[in-house]
């Protein structure tokens, strides 16, 4: 139990936010709802996802960061088409992760499950998108045995071991590399498999 609780706060760590950023993202997203264009530009979609992946792993910690985070992945999914399996996702584990918060048992379990068919939904419009498949395996790791997901984590991570040697650069670097982290100290890798993530984290992290 406090192993699987140190894993669940690095994976919390995956990036580096204070509480000065959570305000200012915060205050960005109550602004982006009243005054954000219909469309934006990929530098401004990769801004906005970046806040959010932000207010993501701060809801981890508090409550408070929930409502806010699915506010903004539910932007971007509008602004930007191609992304709306990848924020459904997000929204779907935000969703179960009030169970974290919930006081009482029908309380998390309703939140768990309704959060649990949101992320099937959101990566079932993207089974190729290397966060979807983080973002729903990783948060179906650290699921309790009797929701019956550990295959499912078992699934997307290894989808994502294979995908990701060739797809990295669509994706946020210091993303890739903490993913690659998490897939080496979390799945059981082939020889070839892992000599390829650490080639690619090395490639990524030359310093």
């Amino acid at each position: 139990m406090i192993e699987k609780r140190k894993k669940a706060q690095s994976l919390a760590r995956i990036l580096v936010i204070t509480k000065a950023q959570i305000h200012a993202t915060v205050v960005c997203v109550m602004m982006l709802a009243l005054f954000s264009p219909a469309s934006a530009s990929a530098t401004e979609i990769d801004s906005l996802l970046a806040q959010a992946r932000h207010l993501f792993y701060a809801s981890v910690e508090k409550q408070a960061h929930i409502d806010p985070a699915i506010a903004l992945f539910k932007k971007i999914g509008a602004l930007e088409i191609r992304l709306q399996g990848r924020t459904q996702t997000y929204i779907g584990a935000l969703t179960a992760l009030r169970a974290k918060h919930a006081v009482w048992p029908s309380e998390k379990w309703r939140a768990a499950n309704e959060g649990l068919k949101l992320m099937d939904e959101g990566l079932a419009l993207a089974p190729q998108d290397v966060e979807a498949l983080f973002v729903h395996g990783s948060t179906c790791y650290y699921l309790p045995i009797f929701f019956g997901r550990s295959d499912d984590a078992q699934q997307n991570l290894r989808t994502i071991a294979r995908l990701l040697p060739e797809h990295h650069q669509y994706y946020d670097r210091t993303l890739v590399c903490n993913v690659i982290d998490f897939l080496l100290q979390n799945l059981r890798l082939h020889k070839p498999e892992r000599n390829n993530l650490v080639a690619l984290k090395r490639k990524l992290t030359p310093n």
